[in-house]
């Protein structure tokens, strides 16, 4: 019997995890699980993308989100405003209402208002948030017949009218570097002689090239075509509009002391765009989208009037003392130390301007010594009295005003060589009083005030113990602050809460009653110190109440911007209130 091998037959068992269809079979699936995942991520990030690119915040206001989308509208209604405002410029110019010159200087700022257009828009975007919060404290509230009134104020193009005049400037007192009563007069009596000759029937062009200080004179001057809202002195403006046609009006003096005679020769009359809303549309925007900017708009106005009128009421005032040192002047050449001085010119008949074309041998020049001398002996013994005889009796043409107080001076400045070997000596102290110097414009007594320094935030902190009661901090004012209260003793009189710049408003307010305030150092500005006096109930001045006018809302409303919970996720921006 033969025996024979039997085949093996492959045996079918149960496939393993490491089976290769199951291997293949995971393999697939996951593959398509990621793909499908990728899919979900896709749709999720385009999702999320498209939902930050239109509601993402582009800044808060106090919890309050201001999305990307409110952006994009802001930004297409503030670019309608320019282009519709630089339309109207070309327009105007083009009829010859607007001179060549003024057209292009408004085009120039349009151009430069675009370049920052979204900063500026974000800026406005916060503004409207917080103002409506503030306005709803306030109780005030903005109705539909406002802001269709906004509406057509932004349609309407004011009445001008072709403006001319005759300007008369009051002299200086060569005395005293002022204008006083006796140049008042003059002026007054110069003005007076000029209306007579247009009643008389003389020319306006012939009165005007003669008679008017203005430098448009030679143009009889013709001011061009102005609304009665122009920015020029109201009060001459009022009485233009309030004139017949050709006529001159009476004689107006401006709040700058100028006298002032006008006329008008054409009317264009007030024109609305009836098409407005039209080109509103044209330009993508939806006449609901302008209308809400022109409610804030509108709601800016009233709040702003609200903190005027309450600002204007009867409240808190404070007698106060300063001392202001305005920011140092930066040196020409790199970073210098720097030396304050104030002097007392004695030039040589009294002309600083001559003094250097007469010889040295002059009589003059002698006499100048001598009085320089005088005054310097006199000061040796009473140091106090500067500030005065350098109002009254030094030949420079600022001393009445600065009391001899010059910039500051480093070895870059370009000045008299003796004065500056002078000032720039080795070893000089402060309130030093140095020996009659001799220079191309007479003789001088100088007085060395203080190096830089390490600031004058510093240097104010360091002498306030030398402040102790009223009489020493006005001398120290009159000795050593600049502007026009120095004079005065640093006396400011008295200051209504909201007349000052937020910083210097507390500083003044937050202060007991005859002690001194913080140093506050302003940026752009300089650096103050205050001495409080007293405080009554009082009803703020006419002076007062225009500097509200002026400033009392954006004084405000800096405060309140700075104490409310901003934040810029788009980046910083401007700050426009």
């Amino acid at each position: 019997m033969t025996l024979r091998a039997r085949p093996v037959a492959r045996r079918r068992g149960r496939a393993g995890w490491d089976s290769g269809d199951r291997r293949n079979t995971i393999i697939n699936l996951g593959f398509f699980l990621a793909i499908g995942l990728s899919a979900v991520l896709l749709v999720g990030y385009a999702a999320w993308s498209w939902y930050d690119d239109h509601f993402g915040a582009a800044a808060t206001v106090d919890g309050q989100v201001i999305t990307k989308d409110d952006l994009r509208s802001r930004l297409k209604v503030e670019d309608f405003r320019l282009s519709y405002v630089e339309r109207r410029v070309q327009t105007l110019m083009a009829m010859g209402r607007i001179s060549q010159a003024d057209g292009q200087q408004q085009l120039q700022s349009i151009r430069q208002a675009r370049e920052q257009l979204a900063s500026l828009s974000l800026e406005r975007l916060v503004d409207n948030a917080l103002q409506a919060r503030l306005a709803t404290e306030h109780g005030i509230t903005v109705s539909e017949e406002e802001i269709s009134a906004q509406l057509l104020e932004s349609a309407t193009t004011s009445e001008q009218r072709h403006v001319w005049m005759i300007e008369i400037e009051p002299a200086e007192n060569p005395d005293t570097g002022e204008v006083g009563a006796d140049e008042r007069r003059e002026a007054l009596g110069r003005a007076q002689r000029a209306l007579s000759r247009l009643k008389a029937g003389e020319s306006w062009e012939d009165v005007a090239r003669t008679a008017s200080d203005s430098a448009l004179a030679a143009q009889g001057g013709d001011l061009g075509w102005l609304p009665e809202e122009s920015g020029y002195d109201e009060a001459f403006m009022a009485a233009v509009f309030a004139a017949e046609i050709n006529a001159p009006t009476d004689i107006v003096e401006g709040d700058d002391g100028v006298f002032r005679i006008g006329r008008y020769t054409e009317i264009a009359p007030e024109t609305v765009d009836v098409l407005f809303e039209e080109a509103i549309v044209d330009a993508g925007l939806t006449v609901a989208d302008y209308r809400v900017v022109a409610g804030g708009d509108v709601l800016r106005e009233k709040l702003s009037d609200k903190i005027v009128a309450d600002l204007s009421k009867p409240g808190p005032q404070r007698h106060v003392l300063q001392i202001y040192l305005p920011e140092p002047n930066a040196p020409a050449t790199g970073a210098e130390e720097g030396v304050k001085v104030r002097h007392i010119l004695f030039s040589p008949n009294d002309e600083p301007g001559e003094a250097e074309d007469l010889p040295d041998d002059d009589p003059a020049w002698g006499a100048a010594k001598a009085e320089a001398d005088a005054a310097y002996a006199d000061l040796k013994a009473n140091p106090e009295k500067f500030d005065e005889m350098a109002r009254e009796l030094s030949d420079e043409g600022s001393a009445s005003v600065t009391g001899g107080k010059q910039p500051w001076y480093y070895e870059s400045s370009t000045i008299d060589d003796a004065f500056k070997a002078a000032i720039m000596a080795d070893g000089l102290t402060p309130g030093q009083l140095l020996e009659p110097v001799k220079t191309s414009f007479g003789w001088h007594v100088i007085q060395f005030m203080r190096p830089s320094g390490t600031g004058e935030d510093a240097y104010l902190e360091s002498i306030k113990g030398q402040l102790g009661d009223d009489a020493s901090f006005r001398q120290v004012a009159k000795d050593t602050s600049e502007g026009e209260a120095a004079e005065d003793g640093g006396d400011i009189g008295w200051v209504a809460m909201g007349e000052l710049a937020d910083q210097l408003d507390a500083a003044v307010f937050e202060t007991a009653l005859g002690a001194l305030s913080a140093v506050v150092d302003v940026a752009g500005d300089g650096t103050y110190l205050f001495r409080v006096l007293a405080e009554e109930t009082r009803t703020p001045t006419e002076e007062q109440i225009e500097i509200f006018e002026e400033n009392g809302f954006n004084y405000w409303y800096t405060r309140q911007k700075e104490e409310a919970d901003i934040e810029y996720l788009l980046g910083t921006t401007t700050g426009t209130a």
